[in-house]
């Protein structure tokens, strides 16, 4: 569906949320209350919300996957570049979230996810670059290079 789009997600001030959507593919800031609201609109249809990663938190950095999605985190070794092995990987994957400031176990380029979304869509993203990367500060965007396969179509 597209191969190696590159993608930036960035980190506002906190409350804000930036979000990636890879079914759009689509890259938006939300603030607060738009956040909350698209939030509660997703818990009273019971619809996962649109976005799939979510950036927030200006003091630690968190990177999210959002709820109705699994996803791996991989060592770019063992991140396989094939339809099949990526959603493998991601139905057993176990990542929820990752804190890019503050913690020992920070992500570091090149690291890959895969990730089924929840339109049933494998996606492949591998970060490939932190801008604004102070060391009292988590980075302000990540790059990513993404491909996007459809699950049906295999």
């Amino acid at each position: 569906m597209y191969d190696k789009e590159s993608m930036t997600l960035g980190l506002g001030s906190s409350p804000d949320v930036y979000a990636i959507d890879f079914d759009t593919p689509s890259s938006r800031h939300y603030s607060e209350e738009e956040w909350n609201s698209l939030k509660t609109d997703a818990e009273e249809t019971g619809a996962p919300i649109e976005p799939d990663l979510s950036y927030s938190n200006s003091v630690w950095g968190v990177l999210a996957l959002r709820d109705g999605r699994n996803a791996a985190q991989l060592k770019p070794e063992h991140a396989d570049d094939s339809v099949e092995a990526c959603a493998r990987r991601a139905q057993l994957g176990g990542f929820r979230s990752s804190q890019l400031w503050g913690s020992e176990e920070k992500l570091q380029v090149k690291t890959v996810f895969c990730i089924l979304t929840d339109k049933d869509n494998v996606v492949r993203a591998q970060i490939t670059r932190f801008i604004g990367n102070d060391p009292g500060d988590p980075p302000s965007q990540i790059e990513f290079t993404a491909t996007m396969w459809s699950r049906s179509s295999g």
